[in-house]
């Protein structure tokens, strides 16, 4: 696997550079709730074998927006909207209520403090 630092004010323009839809599969977005900060990931498989794995990841405070790539990935609205009700993290442009009641518990997969 390929794991590429970037950052919020930089993540459009790498994924843009990177991300070609005959080429890469988008798989998921993950956070990784590390008590005081996250770590942000976007996964990429390439189609060609050996089908390598590029992830985008960046370190953020939860209380941070995330910018949305769904003008660069347009399937990535999913992830996007997942990680909003089960991560209670905010992600540009996104609303609570796609995977759970939007008066849902706060981000059920974060850590309890």
């Amino acid at each position: 696997m390929i794991k590429i630092e970037t950052s919020l004010a930089n993540l459009k323009k790498d994924i843009a550079a990177f991300y070609k839809p005959e080429l890469h599969h988008f798989m998921v977005m993950n956070a990784v709730d590390m008590g005081e900060t996250m770590e942000i990931q976007w996964f990429f498989c390439d189609y060609a074998h050996p089908c390598e794995t590029t992830c985008f990841y960046t370190i953020i405070n939860p209380a941070e927006e995330i910018p949305s790539i769904r003008n660069i990935v347009v399937s990535a609205w999913v992830a996007e909207a997942e990680l909003v009700d089960l991560m209670n993290i905010k992600v540009e442009n996104t609303d609570k209520g796609f995977v759970l009641e939007p008066d849902f518990e706060s981000g059920p997969l974060r850590k309890k403090k």
